[in-house]
């Protein structure tokens, strides 16, 4: 993938991969268990811009392209996808105020965003619909001029413990709504979310909301787009950095193992001598090349708004969760024992990995929408 990078893309990948390597590997495993990521650190990760990658200059941001944004969610996946999902967050957030908000709503809150002076955590999933979004629960009832009742609840959001601001899906009568929600509003409740299997350091939370005041300038669009216009760019942004930050705990998992491999000693030799070993392995390095290329894809086919798009973004998506897990079941593998203690970074790798299937559309939606797009290019391809 290297030889596919710009100069100033690959002098980005070595600044991120030296970032990652300072603050947050030697750190990953400790947060895991306190299931808690310092506030040090997040301002570290501010402080270089990261918070504010995607968003152009004139917001406080960085500007940078899309494949760049890939290589910063790739080289904190390889340490810890929970952390990553900051970035993932931060991003949908962001990007769909940057699509869809007004003029007012982009100078109030993107330079902030941008800064990490506040966090945002993007509010669709509730307790009872997650993957399909047309039965959301959550209501918008009409107050007067352009105002409106919000009345719901929010759960597995990613950064809810600590996001400053809840970008907030639902429905007032038959049409999808979107709106800004501060965390200081009147009726806002936040209930953290612990135990999981994985992602333990994202701060995943449960957020109640009764009778909040929405403001008509805290409304995202309007009435009936949030579905197909402000939700999808949301998740376009979610699918491109879960992919990358898969593609990163895949080079862990594959880097881990090589290590265990020729240094673990047998009587005759190291298990990485083994013909098995050498099967686990190859699929784990072919796995991470083609990932990296769909990665490339997703990112250059999103920068360029080429239609395709959202089917490569898909398939990077799919793939990549679904090989960072088989990888991270190889590496436990190959570890033995020791890889099923909390102290080895592939146990780790093994619990996050799961979730990767899950977060922005599971891997059984990617499927539904996958095949079906490709039944429905089939006649065009036989003409």
């Amino acid at each position: 993938m290297h030889s596919f990078l710009t100069e100033a893309q690959q002098s980005r990948q070595r600044e991120f991969r030296e970032f990652v390597a300072r603050h947050v590997a030697p750190f990953a495993a400790e947060w895991d268990r306190t299931e808690k990521i310092p506030e040090a650190t997040v301002r570290l990760i501010a402080n270089a811009g990261y918070l504010g990658s995607t968003l152009p200059l004139e917001f406080d941001g960085k500007d940078w392209d899309t494949v760049t944004f890939g290589l910063l969610n790739e080289a904190f996946g390889r340490a810890s996808v929970a952390l990553t999902d900051l970035l993932t967050v931060q991003a949908m957030v962001s990007m769909s105020l940057l699509k869809w908000g007004s003029k007012e709503q982009k100078s109030r809150w993107l330079p902030r965003l941008a800064r990490g002076e506040i966090i945002g955590a993007f509010a669709l999933t509730e307790p009872d619909s997650g993957s399909d979004l047309h039965s959301l629960q959550t209501r918008f009832t009409e107050a007067g001029a352009g105002a409106y009742r919000l009345n719901g609840t929010k759960t597995w959001i990613s950064y809810g413990q600590t996001a400053d601001l809840f970008l907030v899906i639902g429905y007032t009568g038959s049409q999808p709504l979107a709106c800004l929600v501060p965390r200081e509003s009147l009726g806002v409740q936040v209930k953290p979310i612990s135990g999981m299997l994985g992602y333990r350091t994202a701060g995943i939370a449960r957020i109640t909301f009764t009778d909040v005041a929405i403001p008509d300038d805290d409304v995202l669009g309007k009435p009936g787009v949030a579905l197909n216009y402000i939700v999808p760019v949301g998740l376009q942004y979610g699918r491109i950095s879960t992919a990358c930050s898969a593609l990163g705990l895949l080079r862990g998992c594959l880097e881990e193992s090589t290590a265990r491999a020729t240094a673990r000693k047998l009587r005759t030799g190291t298990v990485g001598d083994l013909g098995m070993i050498h099967s686990m392995l190859a699929r784990m390095g072919t796995d991470l090349h083609a990932a990296a290329l769909l990665c490339l894809a997703a990112c250059r086919a999103t920068e360029e708004r080429l239609p395709e798009a959202f089917t490569k973004t898909l398939m990077a998506k799919y793939f990549c969760s679904r090989a960072a897990v088989r990888a991270a079941d190889d590496a436990v593998q190959i570890w033995g024992a020791a890889g099923c203690h909390e102290d080895a970074p592939v146990a780790r790798y093994y619990r996050d990995a799961k979730l990767l299937e899950i977060l922005e559309g599971t891997t059984q939606i990617h499927e539904e929408l996958l095949g079906r797009t490709f039944v429905q290019a089939a006649p065009k391809q036989a003409n």
